[in-house]
């Protein structure tokens, strides 16, 4: 079976070394292609933007000048559908072109694609009146809220969709008992429809917290905030690179993710990447982020936009060391069994197969501080690190 990945980014290449030495996360794609050419008879191929780039194709390069990446990458897609027997999109901005030059054609081969969020009113009529769902034979949403509007409003039919969590890599991002962690000190990460203006108010006069912001995201289109904003001397933001977003994760007490209101998972990488450093999270509590965190058991929400929910929410943490220790061991085991990339890569490699794939396992909370996190996960995707044995463990917060 042959199968070609669309991924509208650059790809990171030549990761092989950084990740036998614990430097750098595996890539989802990675992790997608090599799930893929696990299986027997099975071969992968990736298109990227600089392959769009470098094109020579004449209508390519037509398509790349006058409508972008986007659509130049569903072009070339469109071009080699005859030698796949899957195309895999993992954006509307390459699945909706896609499907819309497909569906100007007879016979297609299997369409897999990743709608992140839907609700958009300039993408509506796509599904709606030119119903181009029908050129996607699997359409993946991570958030509930997503889903339900795809059915309700959009008319896509409930068979076509695939509510999955998003993933983390939890060989990556895991506790680190080596690191010590500073009881005084919490820290949020991302960009995407981050309230961190909110979350600034709320920690304005606890000048003995120090708050670490990451804020930078390589797929939000978002502005960054605090960018140009006079932040409290408690209060820093800047740019981390994997490794040391890994180490200030697991140097804080717990992870914050402040969000505006909005109907898709945005935060849910943060959300993710804390949970499996096994980490206490708090969360704003939106529409559309509602399928992850179960509060008082793996996380706590807050209301949008409220500074003293946030107020007391942090105090209650910083307060309660017994409580962060159950809230972040609760939040590995949620993600060791639902949300790590293995269990992500295994849900695609079912569609691009069409096949089912096996149930999400159920939750099970830990309700004394003695438990410890769950091992023997399911491993499906091969050539990732080993998690060293003696940092497999939650460090207390």
């Amino acid at each position: 079976m042959k199968t070609l990945l669309l991924i509208p980014s650059h790809a990171k290449s030549g990761l092989e070394t950084e990740i036998a030495e614990d430097l750098h996360p595996t890539m989802d794609y990675d992790a997608l292609a090599s799930a893929l050419r696990a299986i027997p008879g099975d071969q992968v191929d990736l298109i990227d933007y600089r392959a769009v780039e470098t094109e020579t194709h004449p209508a390519v390069r037509m398509a790349l000048k006058l409508s972008g990446r986007d659509v130049a990458m569903a072009l070339m897609g469109f071009m080699r559908r005859n030698q796949y027997d899957t195309l895999f999109t993992n954006a509307e901005n390459v699945a909706l072109p896609l499907a819309m030059l497909l569906k100007t054609v007879a016979r297609r081969p299997r369409h897999v694609t990743i709608a992140h969020r839907l609700s958009p009113k300039k993408k509506q009529p796509l599904y709606r009146v030119l119903k181009l769902y029908e050129q996607m034979d699997v359409i993946f949403v991570y958030s509930s809220a997503q889903r339900d509007l795809a059915i309700d409003v959009l008319g896509i039919p409930a068979e076509r969709l695939r509510l999955i969590p998003f993933h983390a890599d939890h060989r990556f991002y895991r506790p680190l008992s080596r690191v010590t962690v500073r009881e005084d000190q919490i820290c949020s990460a991302g960009l995407e429809w981050r309230d961190y203006p909110t979350l600034i108010e709320a920690v304005a006069e606890q000048t003995d917290l120090s708050v670490r912001l990451a804020a930078a995201s390589p797929w939000s289109k978002h502005s960054n905030e605090v960018e140009t904003r006079v932040l409290p001397p408690h209060v820093d933001a800047r740019r981390y690179g994997y490794n040391a977003l890994r180490e200030l994760y697991a140097q804080s007490s717990f992870v914050v993710v402040p969000l505006y209101q909005n109907d898709f998972q945005a935060g849910i990488t943060t959300i993710l990447e804390g949970m499996a450093m096994g980490k206490a999270v708090i969360v704003t509590g939106t529409i559309g982020q509602n399928d992850v965190i179960v509060h008082e058991q793996n996380g706590l929400y807050v209301a949008p936009g409220s500074v003293e929910d946030w107020q007391k929410a942090i105090a209650r943490l910083r307060e309660d060391a017994t409580l962060r220790t159950r809230l972040g061991r609760n939040a590995r085991r949620w993600l060791e069994e639902n949300a790590t990339l293995e269990r992500w890569a295994q849900e695609l490699v079912a569609a691009v197969h069409d096949r089912p794939v096996a149930p999400v396992l159920q939750d099970s909370w830990e309700q004394s501080e003695e438990a410890g996190p769950v091992s023997g996960v399911r491993e499906t995707v091969a050539q990732l690190r080993p998690v060293p044995a003696d940092e497999y463990q939650v460090a207390e917060a």
